[in-house]
């Protein structure tokens, strides 16, 4: 293809990249990574994902994260580095990114579990806690996350920067403001500094619950600059309460440090449109085009006779394997 002098599409990038990563030929991974870099395709999730799973797989974890963090993300990219921190002596990585899965809205998969059960087989008890209470929180059994980090504490396991930011997730999505500020003071007094995750976790808990003054009072009351975590939290409450003007502010700081992610643009839309700002919504969708940023297509999966196929939204049928015809589905 190189030597007739095509240029390889996103698809032939996200076949040839695992081809890299299984036989851990990092060099030509590289390479191709570079030349995304050129022809503008590394800003396809896609062809972003096949790098960081490149770059997991071939041992380098510092560069598959510094790909993550430069690209749009979506349950796939956290399952490639929630895996791939799994099996090294960062195994708490994993957790950190099982749980702020949650406060970006996404949903945990097989992958996922498999994923941080794997850090926990790894790593001491207190790891192994983290992940239940985090899971506990999103399948709305609060009471059990919450004796769960008790039972740690009296089973004489010291909690961890994770611990906190399973318990306040937990506490966020039940609405136990109380709580959740009282563990957010007891994880200072146990001098653990708190990181933007779990300055997002509390910027959730008190939006959530309509304490907005409370939350800017904490943003603005931080010395350093603010992540797209916090912000995101920010917006969502604001969407929640209809707060339409704190919102447009949390966006304009949210898009700089993102602005190219469609989730956020859609979560600002949808916030104009819900207050009948039709204009302002219509406002968003054309920044979304003039910017070139397109929302996910949706991705599925099937097994036919042992094989995986995956398709995507608006794929025509003469792409797909031919067993993929109905008559061949029964």
């Amino acid at each position: 293809m190189q030597s007739s002098g095509e240029t390889p599409t996103s698809v032939t990038l996200t076949h040839v990249l695992p081809a890299c990563a299984r036989i851990g030929c990092l060099r030509s991974g590289k390479e191709i990574h570079a030349r995304s870099i050129r022809n503008g395709s590394v800003t396809d999730l896609f062809v972003s994902n096949a790098i960081t799973d490149m770059y997991a797989k071939c041992g380098c974890l510092n560069l598959a994260q510094n790909v993550f963090d430069m690209s749009l993300r979506d349950e796939v990219s956290y399952n490639i580095l929630i895996v791939g921190y799994s099996q090294t002596s960062h195994c708490s990585k994993s957790l950190e990114l099982f749980s702020e899965m949650v406060l970006n809205g996404m949903k945990h998969d097989t992958v996922s579990f498999v994923g941080v059960l794997s850090a926990c087989a790894t790593i001491s008890a207190i790891k192994q806690g983290n992940p239940c209470i985090c899971g506990y929180g999103m399948l709305g059994d609060l009471h059990s996350a919450v004796d769960m980090f008790k039972v740690m504490r009296e089973d004489g396991v010291e909690h961890d920067s994770v611990s906190y930011i399973a318990v306040l997730s937990a506490c966020s999505h039940g609405g136990l403001v109380d709580k959740g500020k009282k563990y957010f003071n007891d994880m200072l007094a146990c001098n653990i500094e708190p990181s933007q995750m779990h300055y997002a976790c509390m910027v959730d808990l008190l939006g959530r619950s309509g304490l907005m003054d409370e939350a800017i009072n904490l943003i603005t009351g931080l010395p350093f600059k603010l992540d797209s975590n916090v912000w995101a939290a920010l917006l969502g409450a604001c969407r929640l309460h209809g707060n339409v003007d704190l919102g447009s502010w949390a966006a304009e700081h949210l898009l700089k440090l993102q602005p190219h992610h469609p989730g956020y643009y859609a979560l600002l839309s949808n916030m104009y449109a819900e207050a009948g700002r039709w204009g302002e919504a219509d406002r968003i969708r054309e920044l979304m085009k003039l910017r070139g940023v397109q929302k996910t297509p949706g991705c599925s999966w099937v097994q036919i006779q042992d094989k995986i196929h995956a398709f995507i939204v608006g794929q025509r049928l003469e792409g797909l394997d031919p067993c993929l015809s109905l008559e061949n589905t029964g």
